[in-house]
């Protein structure tokens, strides 16, 4: 078998992981500022930038590090040890700059030649409609969810196209400045992302700045020929995507295991030292093993996924649905972690004050986002196993 080489660089991308961990105090003090902000604070957007940390996916060709999942994940998942809000917005602008590389070489210079740390927020559900004019289409619509959008450049809308007489979902990729950001966002989880509603009137999108959902999704957009050396842009996109907002609810599991043994080691209650107590020690190690399998099904997932692409594999819906299924498995483990860490603290997890809180409030939050959601992405693997016909456009 012609086994492809994995895509080099000489920054070597794991030491973004350090640097991620490197900010986890900094993120934690920040983190009421950024749940009254309800948007990041502009220091933390200064560090990411320093750090480079939203380059991680970003190809090569426009100075990224060209890096992959093994690495994005971790990294998100020691951002999310800090402040989930923080960690959700990185996840966000770091996977779409993977996402902006799967576009024509004209829409990947637009966006890096002149700013080559330029970010992309999105709200993907195709809500808007697309009219084919002279050179491009004409965009309309409305849509919510657009974390991050308030420290983004750019932003990648989803949208119908009925140009081949059948609906055909699309994607496109417009600046900031073309867009209306409606400030709605005022939610109990994940209140420091700022995803807000987004709303686009007659905006006209070059042709070069559209792309098929269908070929997003089957990992033959126009970013694979820009970019042949990496595999990554041969990636059917929810064969590891559904990997970006997962690492942030694993992450958020992994802390409230650290924040509950810290806090229960010398905690007493009516006299009693709690860490004598069996039924502390029951959901500790319960917590922790559902908190370190969340992790582990991901990365197992990830290095098995980027391993048949860079084997050059030939590639099956029930890969994909293979990967969703694990990705919603692995955070609903880890929001399962977060409740039983609750449970486990006792009352002084009521006050508002305790970081638990606000742990399991983004986890929450996350957890219910649609592409995470048990009962929606488990009965694709369940129908491919079953010999049902799955295919790429409904995963």
């Amino acid at each position: 078998m012609n086994v492809a080489a994995r895509p080099t660089d000489t920054r070597n991308a794991e030491t973004l992981i350090e640097r991620a961990r490197s900010l986890v105090p900094a993120l934690r003090q920040r983190s009421a500022q950024t749940q009254g902000l309800r948007k990041l604070p502009d220091e933390t957007v200064a560090d990411y930038k320093r750090l480079e940390l939203l380059r991680c996916l970003q190809p090569a060709m426009f100075g990224g590090y060209g890096s992959d999942y093994r690495v994005f994940s971790k990294m998100v998942r020691a951002l999310a040890h800090g402040c989930g809000s923080s960690a959700w917005v990185a996840c966000v602008h770091g996977e779409h700059s993977w996402v902006i590389g799967n576009f024509s070489k004209e829409a990947q210079q637009s966006v890096w030649d002149k700013n080559p740390f330029a970010v992309a927020s999105a709200s993907v559900a195709p809500n808007g409609t697309v009219e084919p004019v002279s050179g491009g289409y004409r965009l309309n619509g409305r849509w919510g969810f657009a974390s991050g959008c308030d420290h983004a450049q750019w932003i990648l809308l989803g949208a119908m196209s009925k140009a081949g007489g059948k609906p055909d979902p699309v994607m496109c990729l417009l600046p900031m400045s073309d867009v209306e950001v409606i400030d709605d966002w005022h939610v109990i989880g994940l209140a420091g992302t700022g995803s807000k509603s987004i709303a686009v009137k007659d905006v006209f999108v070059p042709e070069t700045h559209v792309v098929r959902m269908h070929d997003l999704k089957r990992g033959t957009a126009p970013g694979a020929a820009v970019h042949p050396n990496n595999p990554m842009f041969r990636a059917p996109r929810n064969m590891l995507a559904v990997f970006s907002l997962s690492s942030v609810v694993v992450g958020l599991a992994e802390r409230a295991v650290a924040e509950l043994v810290d806090h229960t080691r010398e905690r007493r209650s009516r006299g009693l030292r709690v860490a004598d107590f069996e039924s502390q020690q029951l959901m500790v190690a319960e917590a922790a093993a559902q908190a370190e399998t969340a992790a582990l099904v991901g990365e197992q997932t990830i290095e098995r996924n980027l391993r048949l692409l860079e084997e050059r594999t030939e590639l099956t819906p029930e890969h994909v649905a293979w990967a969703r299924r694990n990705s919603s498995y692995s955070a609903q483990l880890a929001l399962s972690a977060v409740k039983l860490i609750l449970e486990a603290a006792g009352g002084t997890a009521l006050y508002l004050n305790n970081p638990l809180q606000e742990i399991f409030r983004d986890a929450t939050a996350g957890a219910s986002h649609l592409s995470l959601t048990w009962h929606r992405s488990a009965a694709f693997y369940g129908q491919s196993r079953l010999g049902l016909p799955v295919d790429f456009d409904a995963l």
